[in-house]
């Protein structure tokens, strides 16, 4: 395929979105790719070019900055420049040198398009870029999203060259005398993606001497593929799922209704950063015993009975709090009054509105957590029961019982709010004053 101005044109407007007399910073690291693309925007858009120096390679590093430096002077485009400290960086953040980098360099992209008037970023990817990201991503273990190549577009990013051999690149800038820098670091196969260009890649190649096409074709279906699920999922969050407050419900019954269960599953979760594994394991308990719990860094999971629980790993609010008459500012929004005992009163049968006998408590009343060892003496019972009894009675799940608040007058549970009250509290034929405990 022969690399014009006109074919870039065509690439950006139906791939990428982005039109005649659109705004570009240019993405240039002094590469074969990078000034090409730099080269041919030039000709027809309102260009910039952005340039990162990480501090990676030495003098090599420099002189990368010193031919982009050279080459916008010689052309009359305007150049942002930048320096990282990426080798701190990395090590701050507990991430690899690469990681880094992409961090650093798209964090910077993005202050750029927040403080000018540009459109988009460009950058210099190309489809050997994306051939290789397949293998990559492929040796590691991914969905359907990792095999389906690099996007033209993704937000304001876009990659007008992921058409184009590298080598078809590398002509262009040889036959319009465009200098370019050759990275080293490239050859150095001791990287997993070197080892894929230069040792896995060839391979295939001498097998199929139209891999190149033969892979996007297939990067092509796979992300074809990967819009079809891509809508089932969102079909199945917006109909079956429920996501409230920070809380997410996965019905066990509604997602078995789906053929390929496990694949829309395995896409839900890893969005809170759970794993192929953690899924696959989760999915031998679907039916198991209650309880079973799984952790990403974010996130907690928990296989209730009928249902999957997605919880922030840390919920806010506190663990206890004292509440009185007059005061419904409280973590729970209780509100309590107190007054004579009617002629004609009735009891409620709400469980969030309860009358208790006011004589028998002890203003405030504390509102705790439960904890291990907990008793009290249910509505209608004449001997103590243990809270942690009670909740298995009532089926409480385990995201029940940690949401379970007790209240307490003097060392006495009151109440399980929402729940049962304590039969030593109750209104009788001797009650004179009544305290109503409203939960709002």
């Amino acid at each position: 395929m022969e690399l014009t101005s006109e074919y870039i044109q065509q690439v950006l407007s139906e791939k990428c979105q982005v039109e005649i007399g659109a705004l570009i910073i240019v993405a240039v690291s002094g590469g074969a790719d990078s000034m090409a693309i730099l080269h041919l925007l030039n000709m027809n858009y309102d260009v910039v070019a952005a340039h990162c120096n990480f501090k990676l390679r030495g003098d090599d590093s420099d002189r990368d900055e010193e031919l982009v430096t050279r080459y916008c002077e010689e052309n009359n485009i305007k150049l942002l420049k930048t320096r990282f400290e990426t080798q701190k960086y990395a090590q701050e953040q507990g991430i690899s040198i690469e990681m880094a980098a992409r961090d650093l360099r798209y964090n910077w992209f993005n202050e750029l398009l927040q403080s000018t008037r540009y459109d988009v970023i460009a950058t210099g990817h190309h489809g050997n870029d994306s051939i290789e990201t397949f293998f990559l991503n492929l040796v590691r273990g991914t969905g359907l999203k990792g095999l389906s190549g690099i996007n033209y577009r993704n937000g304001n990013v876009v990659r007008p060259l992921l058409g184009l051999k590298r080598k078809e690149i590398e002509y262009y800038c040889e036959q319009h005398g465009i200098a370019y820098c050759h990275d080293a670091s490239n050859d150095d196969t001791k990287f997993t993606r070197n080892k894929i260009r230069h040792e896995i890649i060839p391979v295939l190649e001498d097998i199929n001497p139209s891999f190149f096409e033969t892979m996007l074709n297939n990067m092509t279906h796979l992300k074809d593929a990967e819009t079809m699920l891509e809508y089932e999922v969102a079909r199945f969050k917006a109909t079956d799922m429920v996501d409230e407050d920070d809380k997410v419900i996965i019905p066990i019954s509604k997602l078995e209704n789906y053929p390929h269960f496990q694949t829309i599953l395995f896409n839900v979760l890893h969005a809170y950063g759970f794993g192929s594994a953690q899924v696959a394991e989760l999915i031998k308990h679907l039916h198991g015993t209650s309880g079973k719990q799984f952790f990403s860094a974010s996130h907690r999971l928990i296989k209730d009975r009928h249902n999957i629980l997605v919880l922030p790993k840390t919920m806010p609010g506190v663990d206890h709090f004292w509440v009185e008459e007059g005061m419904n500012d409280s973590e729970l929004k209780l509100e309590l009054s107190t007054y004579a005992k009617p002629k004609d009163f009735k009891f409620s049968r709400d469980a969030k509105l309860i009358h208790l006998d006011a004589d028998q408590i002890d203003l405030p009343l504390l509102v705790r957590k439960w904890e291990q060892g907990d008793a009290f003496m249910p509505l209608g019972m004449n001997g103590f029961k243990k809270v942690s009894d009670f909740f298995i009675d009532e089926k409480y799940s385990l995201k029940d019982k940690e949401d379970a608040w007790l209240m307490i007058s003097g060392e006495a549970i009151v109440w399980i709010i929402g729940k049962r009250i304590d039969d030593r509290f109750k209104v009788t034929t001797r009650t004179k004053n009544i305290l109503e405990i409203k939960l709002t």
